[in-house]
């Protein structure tokens, strides 16, 4: 019997399993296996050389005075946190585009609010972290780690500036856009 069709009283097939039998198993490469980062358990208490992040106990937060303490320690393993492996990897999970006629006069004043944002956000979570920001054509582009950090950067020009927010969450994905944008006389 094929995968994709359900027998009585057995559970319901997964979207794959229907869209295999749908396609047949030649179309099996358009539905890769995910695969999952499996990290090397690393007891005690882990600092990580780029950031300077700290984890005891397999959770990270920022502190520079204990860092700076911890960083000749023998016993002290350096790893690098899940914040700068997502920057190396290119995993992305929100995107920023904020845009006004304001912001070429005051792009160094939108910068660093951005910066300031992810200061805030990086003390309660070190993995959020900016990955990029461009500017173009009076329109700043701004990547993020963590979809919280680029919902918190929008709220941020938002209340600071006005203009209107639009914040899409497409359903079913661990990523998020969102849109600012103010005319000259604001909205």
């Amino acid at each position: 019997m094929p995968e994709g069709i359900p027998i009585p009283g057995k559970a319901k097939p997964t979207e794959r399993q229907v869209r295999r039998a749908q396609l047949g198993r030649s179309e099996d490469w358009r539905f890769p296996r995910k695969r999952y980062e499996i990290g090397k358990d690393h007891p005690g208490i882990i600092v990580c050389p780029r950031c300077h992040a700290i984890s005891e106990q397999k959770r990270w937060y920022v502190d520079e005075e204990k860092y700076s303490d911890l960083r000749n320690v023998p016993g002290v393993e350096e790893v690098v946190c899940p914040g700068c492996r997502r920057i190396d990897a290119h995993v992305y999970e929100g995107e920023v585009l904020l845009e006004s006629p304001l912001l070429i006069s005051r792009k160094n004043e939108a910068v660093n609010l951005i910066h300031s944002t992810e200061e805030e956000a990086r003390l309660d979570n070190p993995i959020s972290r900016v990955a990029s920001i461009e500017v173009r054509d009076g329109v700043i582009y701004v990547l993020t780690t963590t979809r919280w950090l680029a919902e918190r950067i929008g709220k941020e020009f938002a209340k600071a500036l006005g203009g209107h927010l639009t914040i899409d969450k497409p359903p079913r994905e661990k990523f998020v856009r969102v849109h600012w944008i103010r005319d000259r006389q604001g909205e």
